[in-house]
């Protein structure tokens, strides 16, 4: 009797996809959560002020809009060394987005109420939350090289690892600055996104190797 062929791995082209997908309406949705002034409830004359007095939102908008970004490229970055899926991988990504579409709200929450230490406390936790999330999808993918390209060194994995808990360690000290000084908590969420964008290490790795001349 023919042995039945063991079933093909999961792929994650649909993870991807999905996470894309996530990511696009989560960034586009920042937006809309800035007050527009209105020919209605502002005399034009007053327009300045009324920008001034949204700037606030716009500023933690630029923040959030970037934290997104660092956030897609990690996973991107991630995508990268990882060549399988399984269940557990898809519901760790699953409850990643969750956590990414929950930034809208609040971003809207400190937006509104950017002092505020309640408001700082529940954006705080909701991307210190993604982004250890992302660290479990790391370290899962990783453990026994589980779900990894063959031939993934250690050295990439110990690279991403330090990425992803370094940012974590910083926004944990932002979230405990605005128990002190709720102003720098605020420009300490401000930069470690921005500080994020700068390239590391492990970019050099992601760089496909330079094809030899033809002789």
């Amino acid at each position: 009797m023919k042995q039945a062929e063991p079933a093909a791995p999961l792929t994650t082209a649909r993870i991807e996809a999905l996470c894309d997908g996530i990511f696009a309406v989560a960034m586009t949705i920042l937006v809309l959560n800035v007050t527009i002034p209105t020919a209605q409830s502002v005399a034009p004359q007053h327009l300045p002020q009324a920008l001034e007095r949204i700037g606030p939102q716009v500023l933690v908008y630029a923040i959030s809009f970037v934290n997104l970004g660092v956030l897609w490229v990690g996973q991107h970055n991630q995508h990268h060394f990882i060549g399988a899926a399984d269940r557990w991988f898809i519901w760790i990504n699953i409850a990643f987005l969750m956590l990414i579409s929950f930034i809208p709200f609040s971003t809207a929450l400190l937006g509104q109420f950017p002092l505020e230490r309640l408001a700082q406390l529940v954006y705080g936790v909701n991307v210190i939350a993604a982004t250890l999330m992302l660290g479990i999808h790391w370290g899962y993918a990783c453990s026994g090289n589980r779900l990894l390209h063959p031939h993934t060194s250690r050295h990439v994995i110990t690279l991403g690892t330090r990425r992803i808990m370094t940012s974590a360690c910083a926004y944990i000290l932002a979230l405990a600055l605005s128990l002190i000084n709720p102003a720098v908590s605020l420009i300490l969420f401000l930069v470690v996104p921005f500080v994020n964008i700068l390239p590391f290490r492990l970019d050099a790795l992601l760089r496909p190797a330079p094809q030899q001349p033809k002789a």
